[in-house]
């Protein structure tokens, strides 16, 4: 699955630790994350004095992360006038840009609304979890448990929601199984 991250999941995924692992590694195994160089300059490059800023840096090094340069200017007018700061912009750029991503994970509420009016797929680093339990591809046990983990970093209401979507996912894939 390809998806564009933000800086704000980004940091959450390279800041929270999930059995000995960082939840990025647990992410990048299902997941192709691309982000724009200037997600990189804020996370990895700025960032580089905090430990989730060395991990971000880590993982795009060593290609797990790829930086995409922005440009197809698909909405640039459109984005610009949104007052959106640059790795927003350029997150919701390079999804208008690359053919097959499946989403925007972003934690950015304009950023949130702007890529929906646009049409794009938009979810929150929780509502990503979701979709690869959905997909049988993190088990809800490990999905429940980064939810959790990542905690801290929402308002109470995202992570309860999460967990009831999950609970809906894990209850409906138990049902579709004894059909």
């Amino acid at each position: 699955m390809n998806v564009v991250f933000d800086a704000g999941p980004l940091i959450t995924a390279c800041k929270f630790e999930v059995e000995k692992k960082l939840v990025i590694d647990h992410l990048l195994t299902d997941c192709r994350v691309l982000i724009p160089p200037s997600v990189e300059e804020e996370v990895a490059i700025m960032g580089a004095i905090y430990p989730d800023g060395v991990a971000a840096g880590e993982r795009i090094a060593d290609g797990r992360i790829r930086v995409v340069s922005v440009s197809a200017r698909r909405w640039d007018r459109h984005l610009h006038e949104y007052a959106l700061g640059d790795g927003e912009r350029d997150s919701i750029g390079l999804c208008g840009q690359e053919p097959n991503v499946q989403a925007l994970v972003t934690d950015d509420h304009l950023a949130f609304v702007t890529a929906t009016r646009l049409g794009l797929a938009v979810w929150m680093l929780p509502d990503l979890v979701i979709e690869l339990m959905s997909r049988g591809l993190l088990t809800s046990r490990l999905a429940r448990t980064i939810l959790e983990v990542i905690r801290p970093r929402y308002r109470a209401g995202v992570i309860e929601y999460s967990l009831e979507k999950l609970r809906e996912v894990k209850k409906d894939a138990k049902s579709g199984s004894s059909d």
